[in-house]
């Protein structure tokens, strides 16, 4: 009987245990090169890019935490972000790494039908790439591919690494070799492989191959296994290109080319090199671009750029220099514009598409160009403008309405005001004159209430904003609701409570005692407060923020020998800033707790102003 692992049949015990038994820096130094410091090991972050080490990992505490970006969990969390994982998946992962055996649940009958379809799914796909690669590599049959590749500077190795294939021009080449595998012709049509000839009473049904005397890329996941086929014909044959059909199993819309080996180098570089074809790919990340990936054979969707958006915040695209290239990349420039990724694009002078552009130039002419990249508005003021430059005011005014909706798009103030100063440069118009004109289409087009409105409580960032120490406030990170700043003294006796609580858990009943339970400023330190009152341990798993605070609270040295003494001035540096609020301030908390969600903190602070208008206070 088929079973599943469901994350809610997890017991928390069972998650503890496949923490502590997982090394946290054998882990990670899977991915970092750590060097040990004392109890601690030091590596560069790989979550943001930076050339002095800041990266630390515990292992007394199986924590990691990153002092440049603030990043920090523990081995749960690092897989997660480093691999895109779930949750769920960590912990498989892990669990069967260390080897703990995972509670199941038994499946409907319906599931188990589809999961057995999935596995025959991907079953099918791997022995065809398998197939396929095969004859590329080392059938006398596949000579037609080897040379199609050597002319495209593809080697061996190449093939082998992206599981390139050759398709013979046969049309039951993959079929009789399913034969031997078992594989039921009519099952490889539904994984997309064979065509149905049609439906002969007297000889049942008919089976073709769908690829034939082709070259094979192969779609890989992240996990890299095929999914799919991308094949390009050897002669005039048409389709020139042709595709895996999408399936129950397969989008092609969800997917791209290359990023079973680029989700890592998007990471590391911090921006996603976006090209169209399946070569360019091979080529970028030959020469040393890691980061390069492809639509497959379509334009960019939605869902692609949501993928990206996993990964990074900012996408390069490198599309080819034709007008086909050019509109596809103002279109894609919107589609990632509206998905919230700072988009920019180069068009390519010498070449038509990046693989030729490498055979011709040097990496060091491509790292120029890549630096001279435009945004997606400049890029698209200067293809408006390439052939017909605005010759008169009219014709300037038009200009600024094309480009008014992309501007008013834009979420921070400040990068707005510097594509209208663009604007008003470019044009010769006075910088007032393009913001009143802008200002007043958005009005029109009823465009006040933008999605991600810019404001000091949520602010916009290509990184994750994180808690900004000044000498007066703590501006508080990104939330739910509208956070107040928070002083540095409270900010930092919340801290040192916490801490206390990490090294003994029997302080959250004195902590009650004295403060009662909803009197953190901070809302993580009242979340990790909350965990630790209820389940009396640390969390296996929870929001990056929380886990992040976590690991950079465990780090911090504690003098264990004054505990009282940090307790005691932390309780009273607390009840004298509580004591110096005014009925407006704590007005102003409840409003905050209320928006956020903590009704119980919320009316705990309405009768406290209650109380103190009895007291005329």
């Amino acid at each position: 009987m088929e079973n599943r692992i469901r994350e809610e049949l997890i017991p928390e015990e069972i998650i503890e245990e496949v923490r502590l038994r997982t090394e946290i820096v054998e882990v990670i130094s899977e991915y970092v090169s750590l060097q040990r410091k004392g109890k601690n090991y030091l590596g560069l972050c790989p979550f943001h890019p930076e050339k002095t080490p800041s990266f630390t990992v515990t292992p007394e505490k199986q924590m990691f935490y990153c002092f440049g970006c603030h990043t920090g969990g523990n081995v749960f969390s690092f897989v997660m972000k480093k691999e895109n994982w779930t949750f769920l998946e960590s912990v498989q992962k892990l669990a069967q790494r260390c080897g703990v055996v995972l509670p199941e649940k038994e499946m409907s009958t319906q599931e188990r039908e589809k999961t057995r379809l999935r596995r025959r799914f991907e079953e099918i796909n791997e022995w065809a790439a398998n197939y396929y690669n095969n004859l590329l590599l080392k059938s006398p049959e596949g000579e037609p591919g080897r040379h199609y590749f050597k002319q495209r500077g593809i080697d061996f190795e190449t093939m082998n690494k992206f599981r390139l294939g050759y398709a013979p021009n046969r049309w039951d080449g993959l079929l009789e070799y399913m034969k031997t595998r078992g594989v039921q012709p009519h099952e490889v049509a539904e994984a997309g492989l064979a065509l149905e000839r049609g439906k002969p009473e007297k000889e049942g049904r008919q089976f073709y191959d769908r690829f034939r005397n082709r070259v094979l890329f192969s779609i890989l996941d992240r996990r890299n296994q095929p999914i799919a086929f991308g094949g390009r014909v050897l002669d005039d044959s048409a389709p020139k290109y042709l595709n895996s059909p999408e399936t129950t199993f397969f989008n092609k819309g969800h997917h791209l080319y290359g990023m079973h080996r680029a989700h890592q180098g998007i990471r590391e570089e911090g921006y996603a090199l976006l090209v169209e074809g399946y070569m360019d790919v091979i080529a970028l990340q030959n020469a040393g671009y890691p980061n390069a990936v492809a639509s497959l054979g379509t334009a960019l969707t939605r869902e692609q750029a949501n993928l990206l958006k996993k990964y990074t915040r900012r996408v390069v695209l490198l599309y080819d220099s034709d007008d086909a290239g050019i509109n596809a990349a103002l279109r894609g420039g919107e589609i990632l514009r509206d998905a919230g990724i700072q988009a920019e694009i180069i068009t390519l002078k010498g070449a038509k598409d990046p693989d030729e552009f490498l055979k011709k130039h040097r990496r060091e002419e491509l790292d120029e160009f890549l630096k001279q990249a435009a945004t997606f508005i400049e890029f698209k003021y200067r293809i408006l403008t390439h052939n017909q430059p605005p010759r008169n005011i009219l014709e300037k005014v038009e200009l600024v309405h094309k480009l008014a909706p992309d501007v008013i798009k834009v979420v921070s103030p400040v990068e707005r005001e510097g594509y209208e100063r663009f604007l008003s440069l470019e044009l010769g118009l006075t910088l007032e004159a393009i913001q009143r004109e802008i200002k007043s289409l958005g009005q029109k087009n009823h465009q006040k209430e933008r999605s991600g409105e810019y404001s000091p409580q949520n602010p916009i960032s290509s990184v994750k904003n994180r808690d900004t120490i000044t000498n007066a406030i703590i501006c508080k990170e990104e939330a739910e609701g509208p956070q107040p700043t928070v002083e540095l003294g409270i900010y930092r006796a919340e801290r040192t409570l916490l801490r206390l609580l990490l090294e003994d858990i029997s302080f959250v009943k004195r902590i009650k005692g004295k403060l009662g339970s909803s009197f953190w400023r901070v809302s993580p330190h009242q979340q990790i407060f909350d965990y630790l009152d209820q389940e009396g341990s640390l969390p296996a798993h929870g929001n990056e923020t929380i886990q992040s605070r976590l690991a950079s609270l465990l780090l911090e040295e504690l003098d264990t020998s004054q505990t009282e003494r940090l307790f005691e001035d932390c309780i009273k540096g607390i009840l004298s800033a509580q004591a110096e609020e005014t009925v407006e301030d704590l007005q102003e908390r409840m409003v905050t707790l209320e928006k956020s969600g903590d009704m119980a903190g919320a009316m705990a602070l309405l009768k406290e102003i209650g109380e103190r208008l009895k007291r005329g206070k």
